[in-house]
C-alpha cells in the first residue's frame, strides 16, 4: 500500500483549535499521529456499534483518540484518510461526539489537507521531518490522471506541489472544474 492522502473535516479542524488552546503539544501529537494514518490508513483500531468503518488511534498518554474513515478508490488507486475527531477519550466523549457528526455529515463532506492544518495551527512545525518534503512531486499515476481523465494541460501542473495536484484531482472528482 503507498499510503492516504489525510484529509480533515471541518469539524476535526474545530477540535484542534480547541485542543490547541489547551495544550499545543497534544495537537503536535495528533498531527504526528496523522503522518502515521498517511503511511498507513489502517493503523489503529476499527470501531463498532454505529461506527463501524471508523478507526482510532490513541495519543498521547492514552487520553486522546482521533477517529476517521478510509475511503478507498480502487480504480484509482487513491486512499483518502478523512479525520473527522480528535478529542479526550474520559467518558467516551470523542465517540458520542463522532455518531453526532456522522448522522448530520452530508455524503461529501468538504476536507481540508493535512499540510494546509499544520498551517493553521503550528506554522513552520518540523513535523515533516521523518516524512516527505512539503514541496513534494506529483507521483507519476496522479500526473497521468490530470492529464488524461481530467483534461488539464501540461502548463498547468508545472511548478505545482503533489498536494496542489491532489487538491485539483479532488475538485475534479466532485464535479467541481479544477481549472
Amino acid at each position: 500500500m503507498a499510503g492516504a492522502h489525510v484529509r480533515f473535516t471541518d469539524a476535526a479542524i474545530e477540535d484542534l483549535k480547541r485542543l490547541h488552546k489547551k495544550d499545543p503539544q497534544i495537537v503536535r501529537s495528533v498531527l504526528k499521529k496523522c503522518l502515521l494514518i498517511e503511511e498507513n490508513p489502517y493503523a489503529g483500531r476499527g470501531l463498532l456499534g454505529d461506527l463501524i468503518g471508523y478507526r482510532r488511534l490513541v495519543v498521547g498518554n492514552r487520553d486522546w483518540r482521533i477517529v476517521w474513515q478510509v475511503i478507498e478508490a480502487e480504480e484509482l488507486s487513491v486512499d483518502i484518510a478523512e479525520i473527522w475527531a480528535a478529542g479526550a477519550r474520559a467518558d467516551d466523549d470523542v465517540y458520542r461526539e463522532m455518531k453526532e457528526r456522522v448522522a448530520a455529515m452530508p455524503g461529501n463532506a468538504l476536507t481540508v489537507s493535512l499540510r494546509e492544518v499544520v498551517e493553521l495551527l503550528a506554522p513552520g512545525a518540523e513535523i515533516w521531518s521523518t516524512h516527505e518534503s512539503v514541496d513534494d512531486p506529483i507521483p507519476d499515476w496522479l500526473r497521468t490522471r490530470l492529464l488524461h481523465t481530467a483534461g488539464l494541460h501540461h502548463d498547468r501542473l508545472e511548478g505545482i506541489s503533489g498536494e496542489e495536484a491532489m487538491n485539483l484531482w479532488e475538485r475534479f472528482m466532485r464535479g467541481e472544474s479544477p481549472f
